[in-house]
């Protein structure tokens, strides 16, 4: 993905946040999505083949989520979901596509185009740049990084965390 498309992508996350008065770190993402419009299932029969599933419904949309997830696996997934919404299915952004007949359910699975923006969208929404540098500074002593302190801070796994500050240009990979 080119840096231009990461920043509109960013960009788009940024504004969701800001028109729904979404506030990070998100402590209970299934409320956000609730303002959103949508709700969370949990779906004993997911993971085997996907971490996570969104389909339309008529006007509204579910997110399914395995139940065996932790919780810090959860809120990436379901964020990851609403990248799907937004970036892909046009959810108050693009009535025709919004609309149309395709795009009616996206898993959570491999690591196509489309999966690699929802993942940043998700890292956007869940760790605001600004936020992020802010809440890393905090935790670092010399040159070491607590990220396990920013993981649990914005709710997400080490890796989430770890992942977010690389691309970010914050952490060495």
């Amino acid at each position: 993905m080119d840096s231009t498309l990461r920043d509109k992508i960013n960009e788009l996350a940024s504004t969701v946040l800001r028109c729904y008065e979404i506030n990070p770190p998100i402590t209970d993402i299934a409320k956000e999505v609730e303002k959103l419009g949508g709700e969370v299932k949990e779906d004993c029969s997911l993971g085997v083949f996907s971490d996570g599933k969104i389909e339309k419904q008529g006007d509204s949309f579910s997110i399914s989520v395995p139940t065996n997830q932790s919780n810090a696996r959860k809120n990436f997934t379901i964020a990851h979901e609403l990248g799907h919404l937004f970036l892909h299915m046009g959810y108050k952004i693009d009535k025709e596509l919004w609309e149309s007949p395709e795009n009616k359910v996206y898993n959570r699975s491999g690591n196509s185009e489309f999966e690699l923006q929802a993942n940043e969208f998700a890292a956007a929404f869940l760790m605001p740049k600004e936020l992020y540098k802010r809440v890393m500074d905090e935790n670092t002593v010399g040159n070491a990084v607590y990220i396990a302190k920013v993981a649990q801070y914005f709710n997400v796994s080490i890796d989430a965390a770890s992942y977010r500050g690389k691309w970010l240009g914050y952490l060495q990979w």
